[in-house]
């Protein structure tokens, strides 16, 4: 089983990056999809592969990372530049290009999961300031490697799951 946690948009907020990594301990991926408004280097955010979003502004952050964990493919942005705010055909393009079976986002603080031309789009939505009826979310993601089916779970910032699904790849 391979397990990926995703957050986003935290705003400065100090603590919170912990806090979701204490529950994770072993998992095999965490990725901040970007405005974590820290340094590159912030011990808080050295948990995390990394991304840029519209309020890092220190050059070390790369714009888009890859990330392949047991063959487990996911093209990872904040979206801003995207333009997630109007389609995710942006992303999807960009995680076809480079085989992935997930495109992971930021940028609009909502919670979402489609799928878009066979790839799985998610947005853990935002850990810090949601922009929906939905209270602040992260997201975990088990992908049962051997059959290839997907546990997508939305947790709130008390780590109660408030939505799941369950798909094939």
């Amino acid at each position: 089983m391979t397990q990926m946690i995703l957050v986003s948009d935290n705003h400065m907020e100090q603590g919170i990056l912990y806090e979701v990594m204490k529950q994770f301990p072993e998992c095999n991926v965490a990725i901040h999809l970007g405005d974590s408004q820290f340094t590159y280097d912030d011990i808080e955010l050295s948990q995390f592969v990394r991304v840029k979003g519209n309020t890092d502004f220190y050059p070390e952050f790369p714009a888009e990372e890859i990330v392949n964990v047991n063959g487990v493919r996911a093209f990872c942005a904040h979206g801003h530049v995207h333009e997630v705010n109007r389609t995710r055909d942006i992303l999807v393009n960009q995680a076809k290009m480079h085989r992935c079976q997930f495109a992971f986002y930021g940028h609009t603080h909502v919670a979402k999961h489609e799928e878009i031309e066979g790839i799985h789009v998610i947005n853990p939505g935002s850990i810090s300031q949601s922009r929906s009826r939905i209270e602040e979310t992260y997201a975990e993601i088990n992908v049962d490697d051997k059959i290839g089916k997907v546990y997508l779970k939305f947790r709130n910032r008390n780590h109660d799951v408030i939505s799941e699904e369950v798909f094939q790849l």
